[in-house]
């Protein structure tokens, strides 16, 4: 019995080596095997084609491809800061003087009631300090009565002096507003702000199949064929 179960196993041993032996022998022999292309690149036994085209950049809407990036620009309205020199308080659109001056008494060709009722302009103080006026109407010629002047008197007022201005009964020195501009973004332009912002292109491949690579940064298609013998 003990005899018998030795065959059997020396059997099956003998069996399980040989199979081993012809796998390994097989591979061994699809190993020693030679591959070639006719086109593209040996990849163990496959063949590799990678065919290249150029990319497309592309931008969003409103962006413009310019030197490789998208570019948008657009303006807007630079912040006005208006300011007075010193000594002087902004009010409305001028720089007042911060102290009053006082009224002076000056002589106004006021032209009386019966006179403008007759037609006559009104009148200029003449060489004499009387005012003058003559019938003579603008634009109406046919009320000039041959030079006609009539000479009246000026009326004596208490008046702001040249180079002040009259606000609520008093007379304030006046200067020019300074307006100087700022932008919180972009680039100052005048009274506008230049904003300029930068994305980058999406590359995309106009032909179906490829791909883009970001390496190469070109599209590419790759086909897979069997290689052929030697």
């Amino acid at each position: 019995m003990k005899k018998a179960l030795n065959i059997l196993l020396c059997g099956i041993l003998a069996l399980t080596i040989t199979g081993c032996g012809s796998n390994e022998a097989k591979e061994a022999k699809e190993d020693q095997k030679d591959y070639y292309c006719e086109t593209g690149t040996l990849k163990g036994k496959n063949c590799e084609t990678v065919e290249i085209e150029e990319a497309v950049a592309t931008c969003e809407d409103d962006y413009k491809l310019t030197d490789g990036k998208c570019v948008k620009t657009t303006t807007a309205n630079a912040t006005a800061t208006k300011t007075c020199s010193d000594g002087y308080t902004l009010n409305g659109s001028t720089c007042v003087s911060n102290e009053t001056t006082a009224k002076v008494a000056t002589k106004e060709c006021i032209l009386p009631q019966d006179l403008a009722d007759e037609g006559f302009t009104k009148g200029s103080l003449n060489e004499e300090g009387k005012c003058s006026t003559s019938m003579c109407v603008k634009y109406r010629d046919d009320m000039c009565m041959d030079g006609v002047i009539e000479e009246y008197e000026p009326t004596t007022v208490n008046a702001c002096p040249s180079g002040t201005k009259e606000i609520d009964g008093k007379c304030y020195k006046t200067s020019k507003v300074k307006t100087t501009y700022s932008c919180k973004e972009g680039k100052l332009s005048g009274s506008k702000c230049t904003i300029t912002d930068t994305k980058e292109v999406t590359n995309t491949c106009k032909t179906d199949g490829f791909t883009y690579n970001t390496e190469s940064k070109q599209c590419e298609k790759i086909t897979t064929t069997k290689a052929l013998e030697k």
